[in-house]
């Protein structure tokens, strides 16, 4: 097949794939760039508490959910469900998620409805973006 190519065929696929490494060189090194990180805590799709997410913030914060209290911890850039009552949440699968500190990391405790994400706050204005119509 590499027989067949022309000298510009060759020159072409060459120049397609430096392209598409400096592309991709290009992208990694803008897309480092981190905004403000924001714990948003959901209790049934419904916000109810937003919290700063830096590397200095250490503390334990709570937050209402029906007539109960649950307790995050922030440290170091991170967050972390503290273990609830086994009453309130019987397996206790959320506290132990552990620590999450990226974007794509949730902690979820499904018997409440809770879930706990991280977001970056320069993405704000693509969250009401419309992804898909069906």
């Amino acid at each position: 097949m590499l027989s067949k190519m022309t000298l510009w065929d060759k020159i072409l696929v060459c120049s397609l794939i430096i392209i598409s490494f400096a592309w991709l060189g290009l992208s990694v090194l803008f897309n480092t760039k981190e905004g403000t990180k924001i714990v948003e805590i959901k209790v049934y799709g419904n916000m109810v508490e937003k919290l700063s997410l830096t590397e200095d913030t250490s503390n334990i914060y709570s937050f209402e959910f029906e007539e109960n209290t649950g307790y995050i911890e922030v440290k170091d850039g991170a967050v972390r469900m503290l273990e609830m009552d086994k009453d309130i949440c019987p397996e206790g699968i959320c506290s132990k998620t552990g620590w999450i500190k990226e974007e794509y990391e949730t902690i979820v405790c499904m018997p409440n409805g809770i879930s706990v994400n991280i977001k970056n706050n320069e993405n704000k204005e693509k969250d009401n973006d419309i992804d898909v119509i069906a």
